[in-house]
C-alpha cells in the first residue's frame, strides 16, 4: 500500500488529502497519478510542480518513470506563484 497525500489544485482534483492505495508490481508515478486524477493524467501533470517519493523529488530520480512500491509515501505539489 501507498500512502498519497495531496495538497492544492491536485487535493480539488482528487476530492480528498490523502489516499491510501493497493499498487501492483513494476508501478511507476505515471501510473499512480492517472489512478489519483483519472485518464487525464496527461494534462493534469502540468498543474502539478514536485512529486516527492519518500521525501525526495522524483525529478532527481526517473522522473514520472520512477518506480514505487509498498510502503513508500508520495507527496503532489502544486505550481505556487506569487509576487
Amino acid at each position: 500500500m501507498v500512502r498519497v497525500k495531496l495538497y492544492g489544485s491536485v487535493r480539488k482534483l482528487a476530492g480528498t488529502p490523502e489516499l491510501n492505495l493497493t499498487i501492483r508490481e513494476g508501478m511507476v508515478l505515471k501510473d499512480l497519478i492517472r489512478q489519483v486524477v483519472g485518464d487525464t493524467a496527461e494534462s493534469q501533470t502540468r498543474l502539478i510542480s514536485a512529486i516527492l517519493l519518500n521525501g525526495r523529488n522524483c525529478a532527481f530520480r526517473k522522473g514520472l518513470e520512477t518506480e514505487i512500491a509498498d510502503g513508500d509515501v508520495v507527496e503532489m505539489l502544486p505550481i505556487v506563484t506569487g509576487g
